[in-house]
């Protein structure tokens, strides 16, 4: 086994001389301080950096139990392993001293062999200790710089994907406002054609001034819709859910009451989430928008959406339903297609946004296939 004596100092506690001149003596290629008292050692610990106390038990005033258990009551010196020297060789005192936290017993008189070996040893596991700790640190701090490293490059990802993202729904917004705006300009150009001969027709005129407006409404939903997308910081609030649906089917009043199509809202009056408000409005606002546009396509006697509202101890759940009967291209599950792009000429970034501001809001959405018309199902856990 390989010394250590050179870099290893040692507090030798004893109250008798004689013992302490022995010991020394024997430990005498090792950097040794004794102290002739328990108060002393404790005073010394506070001055020195200590490898290995060897701590006599029966010692007056302070002995060496009570001494041992205040050094390991101390997270500065808890780690330095302490050996038991003593003329005690009961069974039941041995044990206690294992139990108050020394690492070895030796019973004097002792062998100068047998205590140079088991300060060796002893000194060695410390060593041996101190080293692995240092090991450990180094390791723990080689980790956390990896860690970082890996947040970095993981960020550095996150922002390319989103970067990307944006490119996608950019170039995804530019093709949804090309169709608005080469309508709009047919409209600009009729009515300036129109205020350019004597005769002109107002009714018509009002039309396209009232198509050219609601246009031009499609484009500032696109755009507002673009910016809800990258808002993260807005904070979710208590949202009464009956509440919220009479505003988004009052916001359609007219173009309801003009297709004459039965709206009902049905549930419990009381039920309230929390919610982004405009992102959960936005779902609503859009299927709505739907429904109008496929009820305004088709002549039916009698037409109608209905909400449903409902809640269990786990769960809210929002049931919206209309009988505007679909062709099998026209289904809103197609809508809904997982495998759908921002590069596909049929993307709608209405129903994109609907389905994140859905699973941004905690919820979870269920589109049931119904050729009679949009059917589906929007669970919110508690």
């Amino acid at each position: 086994m390989k010394r250590v004596q050179d870099n290893s100092k040692i507090l030798l506690v004893d109250d008798d001389a004689k013992n302490l001149q022995v010991a020394m003596s024997i430990l005498k290629e090792y950097n040794v301080i004794y102290a002739q008292s328990g108060h002393k050692a404790l005073e010394l610990l506070e001055t020195n950096a200590f490898d290995l106390i060897l701590l006599d038990v029966v010692m007056p005033t302070l002995d060496g139990y009570e001494v041992c258990q205040k050094i390991k009551a101390d997270d500065r010196f808890k780690n330095i392993p302490i050996i038991f020297l003593t003329v005690k060789d009961d069974k039941n005192d041995i044990v206690k001293g294992f139990e108050y936290g020394a690492v070895d017993y030796i019973t004097k008189p002792f062998f100068s062999e047998v205590l140079l070996k088991r300060v060796e040893l002893h000194l060695s596991l410390s060593h041996a200790l101190k080293d692995l700790k240092v090991m450990n640190t180094n390791l723990n701090d080689l980790v956390e710089e990896q860690v970082e490293e890996l947040r970095r490059k993981e960020q550095i990802l996150f922002q390319q994907s989103k970067l990307s993202a944006m490119s996608d729904m950019i170039d995804a917004i530019s093709r949804e406002w090309n169709q608005p705006l080469n309508i709009i300009k047919l409209y600009l150009q009729s009515l300036n054609l129109q205020f350019s001969i004597e005769d002109i027709d107002i009714k018509q005129s009002q039309e396209m001034i009232e198509k050219t407006i609601l246009e031009v409404t499609k484009l500032d939903d696109t755009m507002q819709n673009f910016q809800k997308f990258f808002k993260n910081d807005i904070e979710k609030q208590s949202v009464n859910i009956k509440v919220l649906l009479d505003n988004v089917v009052f916001l359609f009043k007219d173009q309801i009451n003009k297709r004459k199509i039965d709206v009902s809202i049905d549930g419990s009056n009381l039920i309230n989430f929390n919610f982004i408000y405009d992102e959960v409005k936005h779902i609503f606002m859009k299927l709505l928008s739907f429904s109008l546009k496929n009820f305004a396509d088709m002549n039916k006697e009698k037409k109608f959406i209905t909400f449903n509202i409902n809640e269990d101890n786990n769960s809210i759940y929002i049931n919206y339903k209309d009988n505007c009967s679909l062709d099998d291209d026209k289904c809103i599950s197609n809508e809904f297609d997982l495998n759908s792009e921002f590069s596909n000429e049929s993307f709608d970034l209405g129903f994109y946004l609907m389905g994140v501001f859905i699973e941004k809001n905690g919820g979870f959405l269920d589109v049931i296939k119904n050729n009679e018309g949009v059917c589906l199902s929007i669970r919110f856990d508690k």
